[in-house]
């Protein structure tokens, strides 16, 4: 099974290189996606190497949570961190070698969550039927909300970069404090819950209700990541069948079909919008911006989260935080948020100390997850719903994705599931 994954990972690779040099780099190297020779022999073992480790010391099964956030961060993240600055640079960097060791480490402390011994936790019995009625209700007013400050419904999508980025503005120009968390809070939780359980349960209705509040959203804010994140719950729980048992192999294969026919379609059809929207966006995005935070700030000051959870007590370092000064600096664009992931931005604040503190951090949060939904009849649904603030871990930095994305509210509601499993039992 080590060498089938091997030769997935392999494929996996082999993919994001064509999606890299045929189709993304030629039209988007003023963005940065710069492609300036083909890797050397040595460059490609040296990286492959770093690839391959992680799968030798973990098992291809997904039984927890945890292991579902080592299998993401691999593919979305670790992976492109290792493979795009090949493409960057003509020599080896040897700080970013620094990294992909400290990474490495990381993703293998990430990936042994699972062995830790199961937390004992006494939930607070709930109703099952108050529980529902408040997610209806809540449901409801934050889209209200949200339409009254967009100015209502529009059906139509924005198609091209120009409209997308336009619809962000507009929406950015209307947008209140409130509304900036409900709109997070919808995307990747309100909304992902209807799916998640309408997939577990095989209710489809409510899947689909699921994707069209979805795309109301992406009509709303332009954000793409609305819909990849959705795509990708989708791809996790087909990856998940029979109890997760060749989970890693499964979801390299999707993400494989899915780079392979974004190809295809590219090719056939002389354009770069499958490759754009799922290779560039979803994947490959991650890698290069990590490596922009990296060469930045270990020239740099740290950024100390001065502009942050510690504004109260360290002067700021910078004017604007991390994604923005990578927007000015790398895109030359001033309101560009260029949000990486954790690890991007655990480097900005405080170096390659900060992959480990980090590190720590969401370990400690993943063994208590693992610990709420660790009954069977909870398993499979609390993996699923986890996928979007999983996801989140390699689009946006640590602190972001536990408040402002709303995985402290998926922890809350399998808390409080837990305790409606707990009474039903008890009856």
């Amino acid at each position: 099974m080590k060498s089938i994954q091997i030769g997935l990972v392999g494929i996996y690779v082999l993919l994001l290189h064509i999606s890299y040099v045929y189709f993304i780099s030629p039209d988007y190297s003023y963005m940065g996606f710069i492609y300036r020779h083909i890797p050397n022999a040595k460059v490609v073992a040296i990286s492959m190497l770093y690839i391959i480790l992680p799968i030798l010391f973990t098992k291809k099964e997904l039984k927890k949570p945890s292991e579902l956030v080592f299998w993401i961060l691999y593919f979305i993240v670790y992976i492109p961190v290792v493979w795009v600055p090949n493409y960057l640079f003509d020599s080896i960097q040897l700080s970013l070698m620094y990294a992909n060791t400290l990474l490495l480490l990381c993703l293998l402390i990430i990936g042994n969550v699972n062995h830790l011994p199961v937390i004992r936790i006494t939930p607070l019995r709930a109703n099952k039927r108050m529980l529902r009625m408040i997610y209806i209700v809540s449901l409801f007013f934050f889209f209200i909300y949200i339409f009254k400050v967009s100015g209502g419904i529009n059906l139509k999508p924005p198609i091209d970069s120009e409209d997308i980025y336009d619809k962000r503005l507009a929406f950015r120009m209307k947008l209140t404090p409130v509304a900036g968390y409900i709109i997070q809070w919808l995307a990747k939780v309100w909304n992902p819950l209807l799916v998640a359980f309408g997939l577990v349960h095989r209710r489809y209705i409510f899947v689909f209700i699921g994707l069209v509040l979805q795309y109301l959203l992406y009509t709303v804010n332009g954000l793409k990541s609305t819909l990849l994140s959705t795509a990708l719950l989708i791809i996790v729980y087909i990856a998940f069948k029979n109890n997760g048992r060749n989970f890693s192999i499964l979801f390299c294969l999707s993400l494989c079909s899915l780079l392979g026919i974004s190809i295809f379609l590219d090719f056939i059809y002389e354009q770069t919008y499958f490759s754009n929207l799922f290779a560039r966006r979803m994947i490959i995005t991650p890698g290069l911006l990590t490596t922009y935070y990296i060469e930045f700030f270990s020239q740099h000051p740290k950024a100390l989260l001065s502009y942050s959870i510690l504004e109260r007590f360290i002067d700021p370092v910078y004017e604007v935080s991390p994604p923005f000064i990578i927007g000015t600096e790398y895109f030359g664009r001033p309101q560009m948020a260029a949000n990486a992931n954790m690890f991007a931005d655990a480097f900005a604040n405080f170096g390659y100390a900060g992959f480990i503190i980090y590190t720590l951090i969401l370990s400690g949060l993943l063994w208590v997850y693992d610990s709420l939904v660790q009954k069977e009849t909870l398993r499979s649904f609390g993996i699923i719903i986890f996928v979007i603030p999983a996801w989140c871990l390699a689009d946006t930095a640590l602190t972001t994705t536990f408040i402002t994305s709303g995985m402290i509210f998926i922890f809350m509601f399998m808390y409080l599931l837990l305790g409606t499993d707990q009474q039903k039992g008890a009856r």
